[in-house]
């Protein structure tokens, strides 16, 4: 499509619209192919380029479809609470999985982002900070929901669409379903998109749209969305001496010496969360976290004290308890032991911890991975 775009568009365009605005539109397609990105002309050219009904995006972007795009359901958290998650309809899930692999999966979130991409990891995000002194460590508050429609509207304005189409985009991939004690969120933010694409649409309920958990377009929106609190904050810590990641609301600071003179420990505190809420999200001060010379250092859930990144002693019990049990009892009667929702939660659980003990060690991974495929997986989410 891209490729019949940039060819064909002059001769296809000039009778239409007049030379000046064919070239126009002729160099916005170049310009848009050189970047590896998707040519989008209009909201009616995605809708042939992904196959789904133009009244089904004319209709999300207008917010009429919001309760046929998404389903909510809430999942236990592990640390207490529960966590909203958005199932996406059919027709705005194929929609979704284009711009994502199509558009965002090729721009480039800030250095210091290790989430949600080919380049990144767990692994390769902690192993930054091994053998740090000290450590800090900070939780983003809410992280989906603290990135709106305008902040999307400015990751697809800074690949290059047009105000209108960049808009379209960012509504494309925000929401204004959420349960109502989150309602707060759709105030809208302190970045409001441009005026001159707000003014194609009148919003009646002067809701401001987020990103949805579970879209396949929200995490890499949100890393490229953040790419503002992640170049602040790398200028705070190249200036202080502190190497700093971010994995999607995970936020580490570490210094391999002693800390800054003339700084304190609280002084360093309040200059990372003032930048935090300058760039317009909030820390979760219960998860705050300071480690110095003696601590234990943890990042992303692995040990950071050696030379490179290992799992603890406690994972791997863990995973062995979960396993044994899961083996001797069923997955229904541990899944209610240990508090879970559903035998599928508790399965999810489990497998994911196997997972994530592939990227350090392969060699015991093998092992959990070949006593895991032994239990059989529940049938039902009320299994």
């Amino acid at each position: 499509m891209e490729a019949w775009s940039v060819h064909h568009l002059s001769q296809a365009t000039t009778p239409v619209l007049g030379k000046p605005a064919a070239d126009h539109l002729k160099a916005y397609a170049q310009r848009l192919a050189r970047a590896g990105l998707p040519v989008i002309f209009t909201l009616r050219h995605l809708a042939k380029i992904t196959a789904v009904e133009y009244s089904v995006l004319r209709a999300t972007v207008e917010r009429r479809r919001e309760s046929a795009n998404y389903r909510m359901f809430a999942v236990k958290k592990r640390s207490g609470g529960r966590r909203h998650i958005h199932a996406v309809s059919g027709d705005l899930f194929k929609v979704q999985q284009f711009i994502n692999l199509e558009l965002l999966q090729k721009m480039r979130p800030h250095p210091a982002s290790y989430a949600f991409h080919a380049d990144g990891g767990i692994r390769k995000c902690a192993s930054v900070h091994c053998g740090a002194r000290w450590l800090l460590q900070y939780d983003l508050e809410n992280f989906f929901h603290a990135l709106s429609e305008s902040d999307a509207y400015r990751v697809f304005m800074k690949a290059g669409y047009r105000p209108l189409l960049a808009f379209e985009l960012a509504r494309l991939c925000t929401t204004t379903r959420l349960p109502a004690h989150l309602k707060h969120h759709l105030r809208p933010k302190r970045l409001v998109a441009s005026k001159k694409a707000y003014q194609f649409y009148v919003e009646r309920t002067g809701a401001t749209g987020v990103l949805p958990q579970g879209a396949p377009t929200s995490p890499m929106l949100s890393n490229l969305a953040a790419f503002d609190l992640d170049e602040k904050l790398t200028i705070f810590a190249d200036l202080h001496g502190f190497t700093y990641t971010r994995y999607a609301d995970d936020l580490t600071f570490s210094a391999g010496g002693e800390l800054p003179e003339r700084m304190s420990i609280g002084d360093i505190h309040r200059a990372i969360v003032g930048t935090i809420r300058k760039c317009g999200f909030r820390e979760n001060a219960k998860k705050t976290r300071v480690a110095g010379p003696g601590s234990k250092k943890v990042v992303l859930g692995l040990l950071v004290d050696g030379t490179v990144p290992r799992l603890s002693r406690e994972t791997y019990k863990r995973i062995d308890r979960h396993l044994h049990a899961a083996q001797k009892y069923g997955l229904v009667a541990v899944a209610e032991h240990e508090k879970f929702d559903s035998a599928i939660g508790f399965h999810n659980h489990l497998a994911g911890l196997i997972a994530f003990v592939k990227d350090v060690d392969t060699a015991r991974w093998q092992e959990f991975h070949n006593q895991f495929s032994k239990i059989p997986a529940p049938m039902s989410a009320g299994a």
